[in-house]
């Protein structure tokens, strides 16, 4: 009987302890991290700089995400950012995929998600 005492007695207490950890698991990670850009505004970063290129029109600059979606592609993440440009007079020109790596790095752009 002492045994089984003993056995809830610490069950309790280890139950006790988690307890605290469970119930607040951000502290745990350090919520107060700074954190970096979006894989949006990396994009849009990307797209300022096509625009900067001459590579695209300046009115993709004031276009707006309409989509956000993950991919795998030859064995990696991807994050494809699609934006709208209603400026664009030429309807299959109206969508540009921006591709992004999962660490947030510039793959490509293009009129057509390949």
């Amino acid at each position: 009987m002492r045994k089984l005492t003993l056995l809830m007695a610490a069950a309790a207490a280890s139950s006790l302890l988690a307890a605290p950890a469970a119930a607040h698991p951000e502290d745990e990670f350090g919520s107060s991290a700074p954190r970096g850009p979006s894989t949006t505004d990396l994009a849009q970063a990307a797209i300022e700089n096509l625009v900067a290129q001459k590579k695209l029109p300046g009115s993709w600059t004031k276009a707006k995400v309409s989509g956000f979606d993950y991919r795998e592609k030859n064995g990696a993440g991807q994050y494809v950012v699609t934006y709208e440009n209603a400026a664009i007079k030429v309807a299959g020109k109206r969508k540009l995929y921006v591709v992004m790596s999962t660490s947030g790095e510039f793959i490509s752009a293009g009129h057509k998600l390949s």
